[in-house]
């Protein structure tokens, strides 16, 4: 089980991941989903407790529809920074997924998952840079875990090659014509995460993480992938957000206990400064399908 990475540390995604399983499930909801939900025809007036849900898990059926999965398909499938295990639960319960795949480098979620059982569902504990599959998969998911690729230090040149690297990847993973989903926070208009705010976030949260931008995720991906869908959505963050936000505010008692008060004031900053972010359009959430290229491109310099 390897869990080296070029990009966000392994000792970096503990200290983000890994404060406490119990602590995470005061906050999230039942699909233990901690990426950004897709919020389409959910009325604000619904709800958290069953608003929240039914957002998370049309995001993962979304996803599926990226890589083209349809009922009775019974696709092989890997989710790349499988957290929690939302993807691997929801798929285990499709019929358009008979078995799927789920890397993480975090102990913490790994050992959940383990515990989860899954049906049709493998946890590894495993980078994707380490990751050599037995056999090939009809499609990758990925939702939220694009941003650890490349850190802070990093030139463009220099995150350019490292995403490049992942698209090469995911080709080599796949059968011909497989597809493939992405779903990643970036920098949008002049943003860099410059700022207080990014300031804060980058060392008290997500230590050395460098959003990409848009322009870098389809330069690294053209020679690998055709991209057949594109959407943008700051305000399906910012609402997510809100939610866990809330959910945080009324667990305070419970996550007090969990991670001492220092802790959960340091969390819910994070929560509501991000939240700031995406209603400033200083970042974006991107959703992006792709078709692989069975014969790679060559791009001249």
């Amino acid at each position: 089980m390897t869990v080296t990475t070029a990009g966000t540390t392994a000792a970096d995604i503990e200290f983000h991941y890994d404060l406490g399983n119990d602590f995470y499930a005061l906050w999230l909801d039942e699909t233990h989903a901690y990426t950004a939900a897709k919020w389409d025809g959910i009325p604000r007036e619904e709800p958290d407790a069953t608003a929240l849900p039914r957002a998370q898990r049309a995001k993962l059926d979304h996803h599926l529809d990226l890589v083209g999965a349809r009922p009775g398909d019974a696709l092989r499938l890997l989710d790349v920074g499988c957290g929690w295990g939302a993807m691997l639960a929801h798929a285990s319960r499709d019929d358009r997924v008979r078995e799927a795949v789920g890397l993480t480098v975090s102990r913490a979620q790994y050992d959940f998952l383990a515990a989860r059982d899954l049906p049709g569902a493998e946890p590894r504990l495993e980078s994707w840079e380490a990751h050599t599959p037995e056999r090939p998969y009809d499609a990758v998911v990925a939702m939220g875990s694009f941003e650890h690729f490349a850190t802070a230090g990093m030139s463009r040149a220099e995150r350019l090659d490292v995403y490049a690297r992942y698209f090469a990847a995911c080709h080599r993973w796949l059968r011909p014509s497989g597809r493939m989903s992405l779903q990643t926070i970036a920098y949008d208009g002049a943003a860099d995460g410059s700022g207080p705010i990014g300031d804060f976030v980058g060392s008290d949260v997500f230590p050395t993480a460098k959003l990409p931008r848009l322009s870098e995720i389809t330069a690294a991906c053209d020679p690998y992938f055709s991209v057949v869908a594109l959407t943008a959505s700051a305000e399906d963050y910012a609402r997510t957000l809100a939610s866990w936000s809330g959910r945080l505010l009324r667990a305070r008692e419970q996550a007090e206990r969990l991670i001492g008060p220092e802790g959960y004031r340091r969390y819910r900053r994070y929560l509501r400064a991000s939240e700031v972010t995406f209603l400033r359009g200083a970042a974006t959430l991107y959703r992006i399908g792709f078709r692989r290229r069975d014969e790679p491109l060559r791009l001249s310099a």
